[in-house]
C-alpha cells in the first residue's frame, strides 16, 4: 500500500492542508481514551487561526516559539500554527527544571513561550514562570511573550491566556499570505540559519551538552513519506505511540507520519499500561512505534489475551532480538527494528515487515533511498569493511541543518564531506542492511578487548527469570573495565547471580561475562523515550567505588 500521493506540498501547514481537503472530518488525532480528538479539518481550521493569533504577537517568519506541553491536540495546533506563520517550532521537554527550561530558552531565544500549566497533576507554572524569566534576566537573554494553556481556566500575572487571546482571531482568518511564502522570508530575520527550518529539537548530541537540532520542512516531511511507505500506513490504519510530541519519535514518527499516510494517531498524556491495553482493545490498533516497555507491560496484565487486539500486526521500535521473537510470539504481530536519532530527523533505517524475520529481529534495515551510512574506524575515520563493527556515519536528506546558534559543535558533528557522525557503534550486514550495536561511549573496554553490551544483553534477556537488562562498564584496578549486569526479575521468578553467571559462561567467552549481577525493581529510564539511562548506572557504581 501507498499512502503518499506525490508530489507533496514543500511545508508542514501545507501538508496538513492537503490533508484535511483529501481527509476530511476523518479522525487524526486521538489522545487517552478519547478525551481529545480532532479531525484532519478540524486541526487545519485550528491550526491556521493560531497561526493568525502568532503573527498578531508580534511572531515574524524564522522567529522561534517554543512549546512546553504534554500531549494535547492543541500542542499539533501550536506547532502546525507556528508554521503557519514561517516561525520555527522549538521543542521543550516537560521533565525539564526551570534552570533547564531557561537554558534551552537562552540557546534558541523564542518570541513566544507556551506553556500548559498543569503537568501530571501538578502545578507547575505558578513555580516555573518567574524562575524562568529570572534566569533569563540574568543571563541577559531576550524574554518571550508568556502564553498559558490552562485546562483549569487559572490566571498568571504578567502572561496572556491561551482561550482568551485567541478568541480576538476571526473564525476565518485569512489576513496571512501563504505559508511557503512566509517560510521562504524565514531566513530574513535574526539568524539566517533558520531559513526552512521547521523545528528545533533539543539533544545532548553527538558532542554531549544539550544542543537544539535544526530539522527542515522539506527533510522531515519527505523522511515522514518514507516511513509512512515503509510501515504500510493509510486511511484505513490505526496507529498509536505514547512517545512525547517534543521528542522525534512523537513528532515526526507520531504527528507528521500520520498526517501524510492519513492514518488516525493514538497517543496519550501520560503513559499508562491500562489505558494503553483498553485502547488497543476498543480502537482496534494496528500498528505501534515507539518504545518496547509499553508492549512488555501489556503482555504481562492479568487475563491478557492476544486475540482481544487481533488488528494489531506489526511494530518498530528497539530490543534485543530474542526480546522481539518472544513478543512477536506472545503477540502475534510482527516486530520490526528501527535507527535513527534526532540529528537525522528521528529515522535512518527502518525494516519491512516482508523482511526475514531474522533481519526484522536482529538488524535495523536498510536506509532510505538517498541516504548513505558509511561504518568507519572511530580513531582513524576510514571506512571499514562490512561485518567489522565501527562508527555509523550518515549522509543525505535526512541530516539536520546544524545546531541552532552553534557552529562550533555542528562542524565537530558534520565533516567537511557532509558525514555526521553519530557517535554509535554499528555494522554493516548482507543486502545493505545495517545494525546498530551500542554508542560508542557504551562500548567496554575489557583489557585489551572491545565488548558491546548489546552481546550480553541479548543473551541475558534469553533466560526465562530476566525481564529486563541493561550491561554498562564497571571500572577494575586490574582490567580498567569489566561487565556489570543491572537484572529485573520476571515476576515470580527466582533466580541467583550465580546461577545468571553460569548461564552467561555456556554461551559467552570468558572476557564477555558479567562480573556482577545488580537485581533491581527497575531500570533507570529516560522520561521522554523510556531508554535506559546507562550514564546513570555507571554513576551507581562509580559512587559505589568511592564510597
Amino acid at each position: 500500500m501507498s499512502p503518499v500521493r506525490a508530489p507533496l506540498p514543500g511545508n508542514l501547514f501545507d501538508v496538513l492542508s492537503a490533508a484535511a481537503e483529501r481527509h476530511g472530518e476523518r479522525d487524526y488525532l486521538i489522545i487517552g481514551r478519547r478525551e481529545e480528538v480532532a479531525t484532519f479539518r478540524e486541526l487545519a481550521h485550528r491550526a491556521n487561526r493560531f497561526g493568525h493569533l502568532l503573527a498578531g504577537l508580534g511572531v515574524t517568519p524564522g522567529d522561534r516559539v517554543a512549546i512546553w506541553m504534554t500531549n494535547h491536540v492543541d500542542w499539533a495546533v501550536a506547532s502546525y500554527g507556528t508554521a503557519r506563520c514561517g516561525a520555527v517550532v522549538v521543542g521543550v521537554n516537560t521533565r525539564l527544571s526551570p534552570r533547564e527550561v531557561a537554558y534551552l530558552l537562552d540557546k534558541t531565544r523564542p518570541r513566544v513561550w507556551i506553556l500548559e500549566d498543569v503537568f501530571l497533576g501538578k502545578v507547575q507554572a505558578s513555580d516555573t514562570i518567574a524562575p524562568v524569566l529570572a534566569e533569563l534576566r540574568a543571563r541577559g537573554a531576550r524574554e518571550p511573550l508568556v502564553l498559558v494553556w490552562s485546562a483549569s481556566g487559572a490566571r498568571y500575572p504578567g502572561t496572556r491566556d491561551w482561550q482568551e487571546e485567541l478568541a480576538t482571531v476571526p473564525d476565518s482568518a485569512s489576513s496571512l499570505p501563504g505559508a511557503a511564502e512566509l517560510i521562504a522570508k524565514s531566513g530574513e530575520g535574526d539568524y539566517p540559519e533558520a531559513a526552512g527550518v521547521a523545528v528545533i529539537l533539543s539533544t545532548s548530541g553527538t558532542t554531549g551538552a544539550p544542543k537544539g537540532v535544526m530539522l527542515g520542512h522539506e527533510g522531515l516531511i519527505k523522511l515522514a513519506a518514507g516511513v509512512a511507505e515503509r510501515q504500510e500506513l493509510g486511511p484505513t490504519q490505526r496507529f498509536y505511540s505514547v512517545a512525547p510530541f517534543f521528542h522525534c519519535s512523537g513528532y515526526m514518527h507520531g504527528l507528521l507520519t500520520n498526517l501524510i499516510a492519513g492514518s488516525t494517531y493514538f497517543s496519550t498524556q501520560r503513559y499508562l499500561v491500562d489505558e494503553l491495553w483498553d485502547v488497543f482493545r476498543s480502537e482496534r490498533i494496528n500498528a505501534y512505534h515507539g518504545f518496547v516497555l509499553p508492549l512488555q507491560e501489556m503482555t504481562h496484565l492479568p487475563g491478557y489475551d492476544h486475540a482481544e487486539i487481533a488488528a494489531f500486526d506489526r511494530a518498530w521500535y528497539s530490543a534485543p532480538a530474542t526480546l522481539m521473537q518472544d513478543l512477536e510470539q506472545r503477540i502475534g504481530a510482527k516486530m520490526c527494528e528501527v535507527y535513527g536519532l534526532t540529528e537525522t530527523g528521528g529515522n535512518v533505517s527502518i525494516c519491512r515487515t516482508t523482511d526475514p524475520v531474522a533481519m526484522r529481529h536482529d538488524s535495523d534495515g536498510r536506509p532510505h533511498e538517498g541516504i548513505e551510512v558509511m561504518i568507519v574506524d572511530p580513531a582513524t575515520r576510514q571506512s571499514v569493511p562490512d561485518g567489522t563493527p565501527g562508527e555509523l556515519c550518515v549522509r543525505g536528506w535526512n541530516v539536520m541543518r546544524g545546531y541552532f546558534r552553534d557552529a562550533e559543535a555542528t562542524a565537530k558533528t558534520i565533516d567537511e564531506e557532509g558525514w555526521l557522525h553519530t557517535g554509535d557503534q554499528g555494522v554493516r550486514l548482507s543486502d545493505g542492511f545495517i545494525k546498530f550495536l551500542s554508542r560508542i561511549k557504551d562500548v567496554i573496554r575489557v583489557g585489551g578487548e572491545n565488548l558491546s553490551p548489546l552481546e550480553v544483553e541479548e543473551v541475558l534477556i534469553g533466560h526465562p527469570a530476566v525481564q529486563e537488562v541493561a550491561v554498562v562498564a564497571g571500572p577494575h584496578p586490574r582490567m580498567v573495565e569489566v561487565p556489570v549486569a543491572f537484572i529485573v526479575r520476571r515476576g515470580g521468578v527466582a533466580v541467583t547471580a550465580e546461577e545468571l553467571e553460569a548461564y552467561c559462561r555456556e554461551r559467552l567467552a570468558n572476557f564477555k561475562v558479567p562480573t556482577r549481577f545488580v537485581f533491581m525493581d527497575a531500570l533507570i529510564r529516560t522520561s521522554a523515550t523510556m531508554r535506559v539511562q546507562k550514564a546513570a548506572l555507571r554513576e551507581l557504581l562509580t559512587a559505589e567505588t568511592h564510597g
